[in-house]
């Protein structure tokens, strides 16, 4: 009888074991499956917000419902030896509801200031891009970035777009 006992303890004690080692592998099973199948949240920041949005601790409607529509291309050329491109095309379009300027930056290292516009009605272009430096013949990667303004505060900007632009100069 002490025998059966004895056994018996054995069985429960392996019982209990076997179910504790089932629990804890089924937690980490949860922990693991949780974890790949978590969705990925966004970056906290500290406002919820861009900068020039928020204004006295409330949101600027008209710089958050600013949109812009482009009028332009993206390969402007100039002839050798001349900072007076031949094709370039950019403008406000009449769609936007904003005036902007735009900037154009070589896209390397220093950031050069090539251009900067006047402002531009909506639905106008610029008749004529010359760049501030001519460039030696090549081709260069270029960033143009439209600063929206506010149509009643023309020292507010609502926002900002870039583009990537090639300005190319040749010979012809």
């Amino acid at each position: 009888m002490e025998k059966e006992t004895k056994t018996s303890r054995k069985r429960v004690l392996i019982i209990v074991a076997v179910l504790l080692l089932l629990a804890v592998i089924g937690a980490m099973g949860a922990v693991i499956y949780t974890l790949m199948n978590k969705k990925e949240e966004p970056a906290a920041r500290e406002r919820a917000v861009s900068a020039g949005l928020v204004v006295d601790g409330k949101v600027d409607q008209k710089a958050a419902d600013a949109r812009f529509t482009t009028d332009m291309n993206m390969v402007w050329t100039f002839p050798s030896g001349s900072a007076v491109s031949t094709n370039a095309i950019i403008g406000n379009s009449a769609s936007n509801l904003y005036e902007c300027y735009f900037e154009v930056y070589l896209d390397d290292e220093e950031q050069t200031l090539l251009y900067s516009s006047p402002i531009l009605p909506v639905g106008k272009r610029l008749d004529q891009l010359e760049l501030d430096e001519v460039l030696p013949d090549g081709t260069y990667d270029a960033v143009c970035t439209y600063h929206l303004v506010d149509d009643e505060d023309p020292e507010k900007e609502l926002g900002t777009v870039s583009f990537g632009v090639s300005l190319m100069v040749i010979k012809q």
